[in-house]
């Protein structure tokens, strides 16, 4: 979401595009950057799909809803 409100577009996000910024909000994108925050994203995603091996095939679904979150555009 704080990546989102950089780089998002209003009408896709249903609220103002900058608006964290204008609020003065702090984000992982104004402690780290835009670039870091989305470096994080990445990190925690993959491991997040790691954590779920445990699960063998039945992961699937928490598999692809992780990848989903961190690619969303909304």
């Amino acid at each position: 979401d704080d990546i989102l409100d950089v780089v998002g577009d209003t009408e896709k996000l249903g609220k103002p595009a900058g608006s964290d910024i204008e609020n003065n909000k702090s984000t992982y994108v104004s402690l780290l950057g835009l670039e870091e925050a989305k470096k994080l994203v990445q990190t925690l995603s993959e491991e997040a799909i790691d954590s779920l091996k445990i699960f063998g095939e039945q992961r699937a679904f928490l598999k692809e809803f992780t990848l989903r979150l961190a690619k969303r555009d909304h």
